[in-house]
């Protein structure tokens, strides 16, 4: 009669645990830019419903229009503007990318009030604004590893050689 084997077999769940650790963190990172992207918008809106107003005005339509200090936020007027600042939430994490939400607007006149092309600058949502600078301080309460980054999209070209 021969022998009969006897097998232990010693297992690991290392990958699966390992697994969940990831996207616990994942999931953790997402929130936290979320948050931020969120009070950033939130600092944008604040800013811009408490600006200081010029005291001399230009008929617009029916209306009056008094735009904003330079230095300051742009004012409310129509709404369009503010109405138009959104925050695009992280996504879920792909290998080889990094996680990042953002807060943006489409409306064509933002950049020019941000920079100051044609009038002074107006900035919002840049490194100059106030909304932007205190977002920066309620990331790093959050997060040491959080960094806020303003993008701009190249200029069209014109055709003019420089």
């Amino acid at each position: 009669m021969k022998g009969q084997p006897i097998k232990v077999t010693v297992t690991s769940s290392m990958d699966r645990q390992i697994t969940e650790a990831i996207k616990l963190y994942d999931q953790n990172t997402q929130r936290h830019l979320d948050r931020v992207a969120n009070h950033l918008r939130n600092q944008i809106i604040k800013r811009m419903k408490s600006t200081a107003k010029q005291s001399v005005g230009s008929p617009r339509g029916k209306k009056m229009h008094y735009p904003s200090k330079v230095g300051s936020p742009p004012a409310i007027d129509t709404g369009r503007l503010v109405n138009s600042i959104h925050v695009m939430r992280a996504m879920p994490f792909k290998s080889g990318d990094t996680h990042s939400s953002s807060v943006s607007t489409n409306v064509w006149y933002a950049r020019k009030l941000e920079e100051g092309v044609g009038v002074g600058a107006r900035p919002f949502m840049g490194e100059e604004s106030q909304a932007f600078q205190n977002t920066e301080k309620y990331a790093e309460g959050i997060a040491s590893d959080i960094s806020i980054n303003r993008t701009l999209p190249k200029p069209a070209r014109t055709g003019k050689k420089v």
